[in-house]
């Protein structure tokens, strides 16, 4: 019985940092007010979590990039980009 505590407390805390690794979650994401991108902004980006696919978009679409910043604040950034569907001309 004693083994079985410290086995279960490893367990629980095991589990614990495995979520919290796994970053913020969508609801907390669609929670985050976008910003629009302009031209000189500066940009802390730590890590990305999500980056819009435009792969099967044509010309200069509308994109969305969700990351961390340096102090691991989520923060979302709206910008345009090049689509990357090719027509095959």
């Amino acid at each position: 019985m004693q083994r079985l505590i410290p086995l279960t407390l490893i367990a629980t805390f095991g589990f614990t940092a495995v979520a919290l690794a796994q970053g913020p979650t969508a609801e907390e994401a669609s929670q985050v007010q976008a910003v629009d991108y302009h031209y000189g902004l500066a940009l802390d980006i730590d890590k990305v979590i999500h980056i819009t696919d435009t792969s099967d978009k044509v010309g200069v679409v509308p994109a969305t990039i969700t990351y961390l910043d340096s102090h691991g604040q989520l923060r979302k950034l709206n910008y345009l980009q090049l689509g990357g569907y090719d027509q095959g001309d």
